[in-house]
């Protein structure tokens, strides 16, 4: 026999004599809107043990009961968790599909003990009226309105309670929402809210965490239990074992799957409805399809709600709840493929129904509404459209027939390169990295719209030609070989001559001395800067033809084309040519043996750099020093010279690459063969990503005199045959250090195999392809 707290209360001192009441504590049971405090009586003939009451437990709730446990949210977990202690009003803000619904009801399942009173889960995103927010929650909660206030009826039930409200999406209803939050906030000193919405509420004492997406690894070059550790592939892993049979993240998916991460911007949702497409494609095939993701993921599961179905879906919910200005920036907007400042958006976003001067207050707006992102850690606020957002915009604006946005970026791409060029001879180099290098997608969407059917001629041209400095400090070698040989063939005779002197200087070579294929650029560069009377140009494109000749063997044709090049140069005083032509200068000079001299002309090389904070600079000069010190036989000072600029980091990737080559070869020649195969491996891996074609075969050569060292003459024989074949080509040279292995090298194989087989493996290797090659080598 149960007795409740009420009748408990009534009966007082009036129980039946040798009878009492059992307190059982509070329990909640089925049709009642709050726990009921219960007791047993206990009484003469009746029994006392039972089994435990079936009721509902103490705490009510009504949160939806996931399918799918949370992954990759503990930060987010505690963070929410810590702020509902203390603040009673918490926002969860984040751009569609982030999952801040499945965050709200984690947090809702882990507090159930901190409310006694209960935990309500309000759904509003079925809701089109705004009237209905407050009896939404009076329908969860199960309480009748009274009179003529759904708000007032709620404030007057949740006066006394300790209750968790959780609102789920609110943005389309979000005045609605705010005045109601305010409202029990301000009454209701026990009760805490969640909400969960595109934009904060903006009630007083809200605090607003922005709910993130997933972390997804930056480089490519991690291990899978490094992969791992990120969340967004650790939910991708463990979706595609839910839905696609036994997945197993290995080396040789484990690029693809962070391709397939990274494309959908580490968003929850997207990496839910992508893992089912590996029930019909492999890894690579789903990474490569989701450069269109809007049409791949356009179909998902049956039980996903019905505005997240698909992703055009979600984006049609944001869309329409945005007026028709803030549509129109949305879908200018797309044309940015990196971001923009607020400079940027307003030369090319403005126009009707646009004005230049709204531009910050409606990029703001769309910020409030999670569909921009905003970073204020770089040199100025820069703010940009997750990816599929983007291409979700730039579908609308396909669609809108409104033509001309993406000129007008490349126009002002230009003009931005443009200043670009002028302050790369002076700037500091993390000063330009940081100013330039965020717009490096800008500048690709950029020139492939030039060279495209809509794009113009001259702007194309310009454009490259403005390009050259980010594709140099960058390392980004085949961009620079794709945009500056597509621009040479475009050349007319109205192309102006100073975009014409840029372009050909843009032909000359950046990765090596002794590419004498690049000579002819370099003297077509220096006539035309001649004719403009640009010194600094002619100077640089004079050093540029030096530079292409220079090798041990030819000293004397280079030096000439140096010289001039410093006369030419030296009249602007510090600048980035001048030191890169002193290094090269006094490269000229230890090839022929001058070593005091080659020490001063890179001392001097490294002192004009450090007053320009040209950092990429003095870490070439210190390349150079170490060359020095390697040629004149101190190769434990090489050693250490190139090992300390390794450690210290202060180097682009081309640069780290010349370094692990020179660093393999000083290794080899100090007999430290175990450290030299582990440089040279390195190096190799590194040299191919580049696709840098000579920083493989130097290392490769060096890969062939190990084995050779080792006693596997034939697999260094083929080696061999590659390298030789690539040299042929005269894009590049041996300097001191390649031709002093080679010379080893060759002395090895001469006497250890007759010179037919030597021939013959030789033969072979010169047949094989790059990749094929590089697969023998690493197989050491």
């Amino acid at each position: 026999m149960l007795v409740s707290g009420t009748v408990a209360d009534m009966l007082q001192a009036r129980l039946p004599k040798g009878s009492s009441l059992f307190d059982l504590g509070r329990h909640r049971f089925r049709d009642l809107s709050e726990p009921e405090h219960v007791y047993q009586l206990v009484a003469p003939k009746l029994a006392t043990a039972f089994p435990p009451l079936r009721s509902l437990g103490l705490t009510a709730h009504q949160l939806p009961h996931p399918l799918t446990p949370l992954v990759g949210r503990a930060e987010e977990v505690s963070e929410v968790r810590r702020r509902l202690k203390q603040y009673r009003l918490l926002t969860l803000i984040g751009p569609g599909g982030a999952g801040k619904t499945r965050l709200a009801v984690e947090i809702g399942y882990l507090e159930l003990d901190s409310y006694s009173d209960g935990i309500w889960f309000v759904e509003l995103g079925p809701l089109d009226d705004p009237r209905l927010v407050a009896e939404a929650i009076c329908s969860v909660i199960g309480l009748p309105v009274l009179g003529d206030s759904a708000t007032a009826s709620a404030v007057g039930f949740l006066r006394e309670k300790r209750v968790l409200l959780i609102l789920d999406n609110c943005e389309h209803l979000i005045d609605a929402a705010a005045e109601v939050s305010q409202a029990i906030s301000n009454d209701c000193p026990m009760v805490s809210i969640v909400a969960t919405s595109r934009e904060a509420l903006g009630v007083p004492g809200e605090s607003i965490f922005h709910v993130p997406s997933l972390a997804v690894p930056a480089d490519d070059e991690v291990t899978v239990d490094e992969a791992r550790q990120y969340a967004a592939v650790d939910l991708f892993v463990e979706r595609a074992n839910a839905v696609a049979g036994t997945f197993e993240l290995t080396d040789e998916n484990v690029r693809d799957v962070i391709n397939i991460c990274r494309q959908v911007d580490g968003i929850p949702l997207a990496i839910e409805l992508a893992a089912p497409r590996l029930r019909m494609m492999r890894a690579d095939r789903l990474a490569a399809k989701l450069r269109d993701r809007l049409r791949l993921l356009g179909s998902g599961t049956r039980t996903l709600d019905p505005r997240h179905r698909t992703l055009v879906a979600l984006f049609d919910w944001s869309y329409n709840l945005l007026d028709l200005t803030e549509q129109s920036l949305l879908r200018r907007l797309s044309v940015f493929a990196g971001g923009w400042t607020v400079e940027a958006a307003a030369a090319v976003v403005s126009g009707d129904p646009i004005n230049e001067d709204e531009v910050f207050d409606l990029v703001t707006s769309l910020a409030d509404k999670s569909l921009v992102a905003v970073d204020l850690n770089a040199v100025e606020p820069r703010y940009r459209l997750l990816e599929t957002t983007r291409q979700y915009g730039f579908e609308k604006l396909r669609e809108s027939a409104e033509r001309g946005r993406r000129r007008r970026l490349a126009e002002y791409m230009a003009g931005l390169f443009g200043e670009a060029t002028e302050q790369w001879s002076r700037m500091k180099t993390e000063d330009w990295n940081a100013r330039y290098e965020p717009e490096l997608d800008n500048l690709r969407a950029s020139l492939e719209w030039s060279f495209g059917p809509d794009g113009s001629r001259d702007l194309t041209l310009r454009l490259t030609s403005f390009s050259l400095r980010t594709w140099d400090e960058l390392s980004l070698l085949p961009e620079r070989e794709r945009w500056f040989g597509g621009a040479i063939e475009l050349i007319d005779e109205n192309t102006p001559p100073d975009v014409v002197a840029r372009l050909w200087l843009g032909r000359t070579s950046i990765s090596a001395h002794g590419d004498r294929t690049t000579f002819d650029a370099a003297l077509k560069a220096a006539d035309l800067y001649r004719k403009l009377d640009d010194g600094l140009g002619l100077g640089e494109a004079l050093a540029k033809a030096g530079a292409a000749l220079l090798t041990p063997q030819h000293i004397e044709e280079a030096q000439p084309f140096l010289d001039e090049a410093l006369s030419c140069l030296r009249p602007y005083g510090h600048t980035k040519q001048l030191s890169s032509c002193l290094r090269s200068k006094g490269v000229a000079l230890y090839f022929g043996g001058c070593f005091s001299e080659a020490r001063q002309a890179i001392g001097e090389a490294t002192y004009t750099a450090q007053i320009v904070g040209d950092r990429y600079g003095i870490a070439a000069a210190a390349i150079a020093k170490g060359e020095l010190e390697f040629a004149s036989g101190q190769i434990e000072s090489a050693i250490e010279t190139v090992r300390r600029l390794v450690d210290e980091g202060q180097y682009n990737r081309r640069q780290l690459t010349l370094c692990l080559n020179n660093l393999t070869s000083y290794y080899i020649a100090a007999d430290q063969f175990m450290d030299a195969k582990l440089t040279a491996f390195n190096g190799l891996h590194k040299a191919r990503a580049l696709g840098w074609p000579a920083a493989v075969a130097r290392m490769v050569e060096y890969v062939a005199l190990i084995s050779a060292l080792e006693g596997d003459y034939v697999r260094a024989s083929r080696l061999l045959g590659f390298t030789e074949r690539f040299y042929e080509t005269e894009t590049a040279s041996r300097e001191i250090t390649e031709q002093r292995a080679y010379d080893r090298l060759c002395a090895i194989l001469d006497s250890s195999l007759h010179r037919y087989r030597l021939a013959e493996l030789k033969a072979e290797g010169a047949g094989m392809s790059e990749k094929n090659i590089v697969s023998q080598a690493l197989q050491l």
